[in-house]
């Protein structure tokens, strides 16, 4: 995982709860300052479920409250950093499809790699004629985060999707399997 992830989970923390939450969560996940925010800096996944799980303590919500949030404050970021990412896509299918490339790419500026290798392999796409098959695999388990930023992207190109996942992680599957069906 690169750093930027944990800034980014750090933001609504210090949005609701402000800088000595953030504080609190640093140090309840034994994560340190100088590590979050750079893009070359690889977490181990383990470290990333330390801080969601602190975040979660600090704010005092459970982990699905915490993945609903989340998307806000990516968006919010993302818009600024590349916002590229959005003008090249015109509908959320085209975001969609592409959203691997893009979580993949940040692995580039990682330099170990093995841990470059944990990044890019999470994701992958399979195309069909109206769904987009995400197949995502993590030791975090953040497949409901996953649902909350799509939902966030179709919000964005004002449209709708079903989402299912008829495989999960969380239900012993060895990997979770997101379906998006535009209809």
């Amino acid at each position: 995982m690169g750093g930027l992830v944990p800034k980014l989970l750090l933001d609504p923390v210090e949005s609701i709860g402000g800088a000595s939450a953030t504080v609190k969560t640093m140090q309840r996940a034994e994560v340190f300052a100088d590590r979050v925010g750079s893009l070359g800096t690889a977490y181990d996944d383990f470290e990333r479920q330390r801080l969601f799980t602190a975040a979660c303590a600090v704010l005092k919500v459970t982990p699905a409250q915490e993945e609903e949030v989340y998307p806000d404050f990516f968006f919010k970021d993302a818009m600024k950093r590349w916002r590229m990412w959005f003008e090249m896509s015109k509908n959320s299918r085209e975001f969609l499809r592409r959203q691997p490339k893009i979580h993949n790419g940040f692995a580039s500026a990682v330099v170990d790699e093995a841990a470059r290798d944990a990044i890019s392999d999470k994701f992958h796409v399979e195309e069909r004629d109206q769904e987009l098959i995400i197949h995502y695999r993590s030791p975090n388990r953040h497949c409901g985060l996953y649902h909350a930023l799509a939902r966030s992207i179709l919000r964005q190109y004002h449209e709708e999707a079903a989402l299912e996942e008829p495989c999960c992680q969380k239900n012993g599957h060895r990997e979770c399997e997101i379906h998006v069906r535009w209809t």
